[in-house]
């Protein structure tokens, strides 16, 4: 509900109000790419946080893709290097990772046909619109409860294992499944 409310609370004014095709697009793809596509962790509160830092990656892939596709060799350049950079950027922790899907379709949006430099200001007002709505949708409106951490679950885990070793069997000997 979060990404649809934000997805549309930009799309349908920049579209319909102020006749910005380009940006209505651009914030569409921003709640949809960090909303369901990016599987950010923690609670709405960090999943917040981490979009809003993600935000000046995102505007930066949207200017090179922007750029570089110009041509179609230095497009496939610029998404060899990207998807390099992302993916080993991903070894930095579970915020990263789970951004970096969100990143690297930023920079294939704006690959796509047609080139047209001209509407950067569009697209990067479209993101940040879309990239702040969603952001405030996950700390407002109906915010997920957040998951137990690694650690938390882990610690259950070997409670639960350690418990149903220390119960006897029927025969009074204890159980040794595991």
């Amino acid at each position: 509900m979060r990404v649809t409310v934000a997805a549309a609370a930009r799309f349908y004014p920049a579209l319909y109000a102020f006749d910005r095709p380009v940006a209505a697009v651009h914030a569409l793809f921003a709640a949809v790419a960090f909303g369901v596509l990016s599987p950010l962790p923690g609670s709405g509160r960090e999943r917040a946080r981490a979009v809003l830092y993600a935000l000046a990656p995102a505007a930066a892939l949207t200017a090179l893709g922007t750029a570089l596709a110009v041509a179609t060799a230095p497009a496939v350049a610029g998404m060899l290097v990207v998807g390099f950079a992302l993916t080993f950027a991903s070894a930095c922790g579970p915020r990263v990772a789970g951004a970096a899907p969100g990143l690297q379709l930023f920079y294939i949006l704006a690959c796509f046909p047609p080139y047209a430099p001209g509407t950067l200001p569009q697209r990067l007002a479209g993101l940040a619109a879309g990239a702040l709505l969603l952001a405030a949708a996950e700390l407002r409106l109906l915010p997920e409860p957040t998951p137990p951490h690694y650690s938390d679950r882990v610690g259950v885990s070997l409670a639960s294992r350690t418990s149903s070793r220390a119960q006897p069997g029927q025969d009074g000997q204890t159980d040794v499944r595991g």
